[in-house]
């Protein structure tokens, strides 16, 4: 298993070792808005690409 000291893994693996409760929320809202704007990104790159043409 590979380990490091850095990283919003290792954040929350720290945090949850040290009973930081709100470090750990805070670290997965930021996951969650991380990646609800990657997906948007790759819808519109996606609509881009296939000229907005819908899949039959």
């Amino acid at each position: 298993m590979l380990t490091g000291g850095v990283g919003i893994g290792f954040f929350i693996w720290d945090a949850w070792n040290s009973s930081r409760l709100s470090d750990i929320i805070v670290a997965l809202a930021y996951i969650g808005v991380t990646g609800f704007v990657l997906d948007k990104l790759v819808a519109l790159l996606g609509s881009v690409v296939t000229r907005g043409t819908a899949a039959n």
